[in-house]
C-alpha cells in the first residue's frame, strides 16, 4: 500500500506538470489536422445614410462550410469575424444582395477556405426614411402594497413624453410608448425607479433610454 502511495503522490507537481505538457502536445498535433466546421459569421450593416433607417428583419448571420485546420477554424470561432454590408450610396427602398464564399471575412485565417455558403444566400434589407415623434409614455402598476400603506399622491413620471426615432412606417403606428412595468411587492415606502421600454418596433430607439418613475406611498392613518 505504502508503495502505491508513493508511486503515486511522490513528486505530484512534477507529475501533474508533465501531464499536462503532454497534454498540451496532443492538442497542438489534433488541431493541426485538416478539419470542416460550420461556422455562422454575424452580418454587420455600415455606411448608412444619417437620414436613413432599416426597416423589418435582416439577417443576423451567415452559415458556411469551412475547410482549414483545427486551430484555424477553433481561433475563427473565437474571434467571430463579421460579414460587413455597406450601404453608401443606397437610398429608401429594398436592397438586395447576394452572398458568396468571396463575401467570407477569411483574411488573416491562412489555409481556412469556404466550401460552401449554407445560407442565407441573399441579404435582402428594407431601408426607409428615418422620423423622430414625440410620444407620451404609459406606466403600468404591479402588484399591491403593503397592509398599512396607500398612495400618498399621484404617480410621477419623468419625463412624461420621450422621443422615438426609426423607420417612418414603424414610428407612424406608435400613439404612445409602453413602458416596462413597474411592481410593487408590498413595499411601505416611497419607490423610486427607472425604466425603460417594454417593447419598441425593430431599429426603433427612444430618447431618453429610462424614463424616472416615482410611485408615492404612505401610512395609512388611523
Amino acid at each position: 500500500m505504502n508503495l502505491l502511495r508513493g508511486l503515486l503522490f511522490d513528486n505530484l507537481g512534477l507529475k501533474l506538470a508533465a501531464l499536462l505538457l503532454a497534454l498540451l502536445v496532443y492538442l497542438n498535433v489534433y488541431l493541426d489536422r485538416p478539419a470542416e466546421m460550420t461556422m455562422s459569421f454575424p452580418v454587420q450593416i455600415q455606411d448608412l445614410g444619417d437620414s436613413l433607417s432599416l426597416s423589418g428583419p435582416v439577417p443576423s448571420t451567415v452559415q458556411a462550410q469551412l475547410r482549414g485546420t483545427g486551430k484555424q477554424l477553433l481561433r475563427m470561432r473565437v474571434t467571430e469575424p463579421p460579414i460587413k454590408i455597406s450601404l453608401d450610396g443606397i437610398g429608401p427602398g429594398r436592397f438586395e444582395r447576394e452572398v458568396s464564399a468571396g463575401d467570407l471575412p477569411l483574411a488573416g485565417y491562412e489555409g481556412v477556405e469556404a466550401a460552401r455558403v449554407i445560407g442565407p444566400g441573399v441579404i435582402d434589407i428594407g431601408i426607409e426614411p428615418k422620423v423622430r415623434r414625440r410620444l407620451p409614455t404609459a406606466l403600468r402598476v404591479e402588484g399591491a402594497t403593503g397592509d398599512d400603506t396607500s398612495w400618498a399622491s399621484v404617480i410621477r413620471v419623468e419625463p412624461e413624453s420621450v422621443l422615438v426615432t426609426g423607420p417612418r412606417s414603424a414610428v407612424a403606428l406608435l400613439d404612445s410608448v409602453v413602458l416596462q412595468p413597474v411592481r410593487l411587492g408590498g413595499r411601505r415606502d416611497t419607490l423610486r425607479t427607472q425604466v425603460a421600454a417594454q417593447s419598441l418596433p425593430d431599429w426603433c430607439v427612444m430618447e431618453p433610454a429610462f424614463v424616472k418613475v416615482t410611485v408615492p406611498l404612505g401610512r395609512r392613518a388611523r
